[in-house]
């Protein structure tokens, strides 16, 4: 369960601490990753998440959801307002397929799922399998530094593996490299947390919010 701020005796607490004692002596993704999860990091699961955090921050201005901020902030509105309708375009191709990324990891070493017969059903239906795929990387950068420390963190491999699997399955199947993106990647990784795919969007839309903040004042009117 997400731990949320609640008052007692009209002081803020934070779960069950106090949050006078705990905003001096916990980073901000420290406090992410426990509010979201309910759960304190380890020291491990700190560095990567932050990680995971810093290298969503941004991706340009021709990510879809910089894009409707910039094009908000020429028109002279808000900070507020341009962010929000940023924020709006992040969906299941932009940012959002963190979430189907982790059902499918969780199914397929639930299920002991066999990957090629997976992807051969999902290539003849004409699904796009969650996580993979770029429309500039043939190897994405960002994933590849998120499993370089996940492996140095000593986090749990099992999906991290799952993912790359696949990776090699369907540059089989397709003739064509559809690398693990950065939504592929960050899936592995929350699944290796045990987190509930509906996370996923949470993770990003966090993430990603400064970065639309900093396209607004690059831009505004």
């Amino acid at each position: 369960m997400s731990k949320i701020i609640t008052h007692k005796n009209n002081l803020p607490y934070f779960g069950d601490e106090l949050l006078f004692d705990v905003a001096p002596n916990r980073s901000f993704s420290e406090m992410i990753f426990e509010l979201l999860s309910g759960k304190k990091p380890s020291p491990g699961q700190k560095k990567v998440f932050e990680t995971i955090l810093n290298i969503s921050i941004d991706h340009g201005h021709e990510a879809p959801s910089a894009v409707e901020t910039i094009k908000s902030a020429k028109e002279g509105r808000t900070i507020s307002e341009s962010v929000a309708s940023g924020i709006l375009q992040i969906n299941d191709s932009h940012g959002g397929a963190i979430e189907p990324a982790m059902e499918l990891l969780y199914k397929i070493k639930k299920e002991k799922l066999n990957i090629r017969r997976l992807i051969s059903d999902y290539l003849s239906s004409g699904r796009r399998m969650p996580g993979f795929g770029h429309r500039i990387y043939e190897v994405d950068p960002r994933s590849e530094l998120i499993f370089k420390l996940a492996k140095i963190e000593k986090i749990p491999k099992t999906y991290i593996d799952i993912a790359r699997e696949i990776e090699k399955e369907l540059k089989e199947a397709k003739g064509k490299v559809l690398p693990i993106n950065i939504d592929g990647s960050i899936a592995s990784i929350l699944c290796a947390f045990c987190w509930n795919p509906n996370l996923g969007k949470a993770v990003f839309i966090i993430a990603r919010t400064p970065g639309l903040c900093g396209q607004f004042l690059n831009n505004q009117k």
